[in-house]
């Protein structure tokens, strides 16, 4: 079962309120996410928000039916911390589906892996082209 903190106050105030998610990634997903959170230069649960937040936008692309558990063999758990109105849509999907929250929230973490060219700040990447010359001398 999906754990959810309610300790006190921690984390950046600038974010505004956070719901704390303890999610069930499957294993094959848990070496991209860290790859890209450490592209991005930001922690594993912030890179595991956006994804969750990217999933849930295209929550349609879902596997059907989602598994009704995971074996702690099968997965890594990651810790996300999501604004409580993205937390509440989580819970409304796993009522729809009938799933747990964590096996969702994975889920939908997973599915954010397969759109990460959609994450915020994200610049694609430039190649010279044959009209820029490179600068080699100060003139």
């Amino acid at each position: 079962m999906s754990r959810r903190s309610g300790g006190g106050r921690v984390g950046r105030p600038s974010k505004g309120p956070r719901v704390v998610r303890f999610s069930r990634l499957p294993l094959a997903a848990e070496r991209p996410v860290k790859d890209l959170a450490s592209l991005r230069g930001v922690t594993w649960s912030e890179i595991g928000a956006e994804l969750l937040t990217i999933g849930l936008q295209r929550r349609g692309a879902l596997v059907d039916p989602l598994p009704l558990q995971l074996r702690r063999a099968e997965v890594a758990e990651l810790t996300v911390r999501i604004p409580p109105a993205i937390d509440q849509q989580v819970r409304e999907l796993a009522l729809d589906l009938d799933r747990g929250i964590g096996i969702v929230s994975g889920a939908l973490i997973q599915l954010g892996l397969r759109y990460a060219t959609d994450l915020a700040g994200q610049l694609p990447v430039q190649y010279p082209t044959h009209l820029e010359a490179r600068l080699t001398t100060a003139s």
